[in-house]
């Protein structure tokens, strides 16, 4: 995937690739999507193992959770075609691979520990956690991305790639640490006029 991408990898390249013949593949998986899924449900697994050592370290969970999402993103640069493949679009229905919904959960609930135990400690209230989750998420992810895309930094802005990361996973858990109260000021909006009240 690192050579050729997803999109032009298929039972017969890797067939040829590991020296067997063209129809030794499909006994094992059930189409090219059955192996995409199996080749993504091992990443997963791998980045799953990652979290694993982290969360068994003796430290603080603010801690955790910085090594939990810096390790999404280190991860994300180091395979990018693989994590191309785990979190695109390539694999349609991904209900249909047990293996790959069960890898990605594990290591996706890993992460989700790490946040909800150092928002936990910082005052925020259990139904607010899932928010907190997925905003720790949609941090992490969004970062990735934006670095595999060659979109971020963005250009004449004199920042290094792994500056921003530390900056901004620093950034988003200081928030956490701040507590619910903080966010109370940020969160009530103005009301702003809709056109036919302007």
């Amino acid at each position: 995937m690192e050579e050729i991408g997803v999109h032009e990898l298929s039972l017969r390249y890797l067939a040829r690739a590991v020296g067997v013949s063209e129809a030794a593949p499909s006994r094992h998986f059930a189409g090219k999507e059955g192996l995409l899924a199996a080749i993504a449900a091992d990443g997963f697994m791998e980045l799953a193992a990652l979290r694993t050592t982290i969360q068994a370290r003796d430290e603080p969970a603010m801690a955790k959770a910085y090594r939990m999402m810096r390790t999404y993103v280190e991860f994300a640069q180091q395979h990018k075609g693989l994590f191309d493949l785990m979190v695109g679009p390539r694999i349609i229905v991904r209900e249909c691979y047990p293996e790959l919904v069960e890898a990605g959960l594990k290591s996706f609930n890993l992460f989700a520990s790490s946040v909800q135990d150092a928002a936990l400690e910082s005052g925020w209230q259990k139904r607010s956690v899932p928010l907190v989750t997925h905003a720790a998420w949609s941090m992490e992810h969004g970062l990735a991305t934006l670095i595999l895309s060659g979109r971020a930094p963005q250009f004449g802005y004199s920042v290094r790639i792994d500056q921003m990361i530390h900056f901004s996973i620093c950034m988003f858990l200081s928030a956490i640490a701040a507590g619910p109260s903080h966010l109370e000021a940020w969160i009530r909006l103005p009301d702003i006029p809709t056109e036919t009240e302007a």
